[in-house]
């Protein structure tokens, strides 16, 4: 009985010192939930604060203002990877719909689609797993008629993620709707570039 009145009075002692029932205690790190709960005051004003200042940044009638993307970015590495694309031996196969332009692509090392895999892959009927398996061996590409090229489609991993892939830029590159930049032709075909900036070019009548 004694033993259970100091166990008892010890750990009251440890409560008051630590005040976990109060969630919070000078000194001694504080509780996730009293974490929260202390901070969720500065958290809303730093929310307003934020707000404010992003729609005054935001602000189309400034000058600085900061606009939103409305298209995805091509990278130098991509422009170097859809031209090397653009300009491989791979048979596009085109059927043109009534609002658009769906270009079927063979995937990785195939240069070109058997009729009998690409039937299969617009019914999407397969009957065996390896049919199904060979239906990612095509890549499906829609381009709108009258339209940015851009803004097409293409159901890749890389445009999934993106918004944008090689097979978008090199389809506007095969069908003359944009220009690689020139640094993009500086890597040879087969190769990929290299990480960090291109070296510049170096000044004329110098020894190499």
């Amino acid at each position: 009985m004694y033993n259970d009145e100091v166990h008892r009075c010890t750990f009251y002692k440890y409560i008051d010192l630590y005040a976990y029932y109060k969630k919070r205690s000078p000194n001694v790190p504080t509780l996730d939930d009293a974490l929260r709960e202390d901070c969720s005051v500065l958290d809303d004003d730093l929310c307003v604060a934020y707000l404010c200042s992003s729609k005054k940044d935001r602000d189309t009638s400034l000058t600085n203002a900061k606009h939103f993307a409305t298209e995805p970015t091509i990278s130098l590495a991509l422009w170097t990877s859809s031209y090397h694309w653009a300009k491989s031996d791979k048979n596009v196969i085109c059927l043109n719909n009534e609002s658009s332009k769906v270009y079927y692509i063979p995937t990785r090392d195939l240069d070109s689609i058997p009729q009998k895999d690409l039937n299969r892959y617009k019914t999407q009927k397969f009957t065996t797993f390896n049919q199904l398996k060979k239906s990612f061996d095509i890549w499906c590409l829609e381009v709108e008629n009258d339209s940015n090229w851009r803004k097409s489609k293409c159901n890749c991993p890389a445009f999934l993620k993106n918004f944008i892939c090689k097979h978008v830029v090199g389809m506007g590159i095969r069908l003359k709707h944009c220009k690689p930049p020139a640094a993009a032709k500086t890597v040879p075909i087969g190769e990929k570039r290299k990480r960090g900036r291109p070296s510049r070019a170096k000044t004329a009548l110098l020894v190499q």
